[in-house]
């Protein structure tokens, strides 16, 4: 028969297992939950296949991170490095995935800078071909300008009558002056101001099929100068 003091020993062995146990238990518990809202999955969608799955592959350094504390800025910065994406939604899907919905900006004319092709884009940002294609039919731009100034100049020509789509090419000058030339081959000099002014002046002779000329001088404010190369 146990002693009064071995049955003590007893039951606190016994209280000592129990709460070990109990703690080992609760520790998984813990750690299982934790783990529960690390993120596992990560989809990209909305721009052509092969960019969603680089991206994704980028963004692979997100998983395992718990979703609550994966950081808004963190992702705004990873997303701002592609300079073709104009607008995005993110969106956590509780407890383990989070989705990006991108949107490619438009693609509105090419360009040369630094011997190098860029397509330039709706968002103002000067956009490398390399993952592109068929972008051949677009505006080509000439000249030093920034992107500010070619998405003011696309502005005006959307508020005239002048339909962008069938513009070839543009140059742009030093002394701030622009030049169009259509898919015709039909030449038009801008003035320095009034342009919206001389848009419409311009499509009006070109839609003028009595007026046989390939190019329309409007640099002169009230004069229209129409001759042929």
């Amino acid at each position: 028969m146990l002693q009064q003091g071995d049955k003590k020993k007893s039951i606190l062995f016994i209280f000592v297992i129990i709460f070990f146990l109990t703690s080992i238990n609760s520790q998984q518990f813990i750690d299982k939950k934790k783990s529960f809202y690390d993120l596992k999955k990560i989809e990209v969608k909305g721009l052509d296949e092969e960019i969603n799955l680089e991206i994704k592959k980028n963004l692979n350094f997100l998983k395992n991170t718990n979703i609550f504390f994966v950081d808004d800025k963190i992702l705004k910065d990873q997303i701002g490095k592609y300079e073709f994406i104009e607008n995005y939604n993110v969106f956590k899907s509780y407890p383990s995935k989070i989705i990006f919905e991108l949107q490619r900006t438009e693609f509105l004319a090419v360009t040369i800078k630094d011997n190098e092709t860029f397509i330039i884009g709706s968002n103002g940002k000067f956009i490398n071909v390399e993952k592109f294609k068929n972008y051949e039919n677009l505006p080509k731009v000439f000249g030093k300008f920034s992107a500010k100034d070619f998405i003011n100049f696309r502005d005006i020509i959307y508020k005239s009558d002048l339909k962008y789509k069938n513009i070839k090419e543009i140059f742009f000058y030093p002394s701030g002056r622009i030049d169009i030339k259509n898919k015709d081959n039909i030449l038009i000099k801008l003035p320095m101001k009034n342009l919206k002014k001389a848009l419409v002046i311009a499509n009006k002779v070109i839609q003028d099929e009595n007026l046989n000329k390939n190019i329309i001088d409007l640099r002169i404010p009230n004069q229209l100068i129409l001759s042929n190369e």
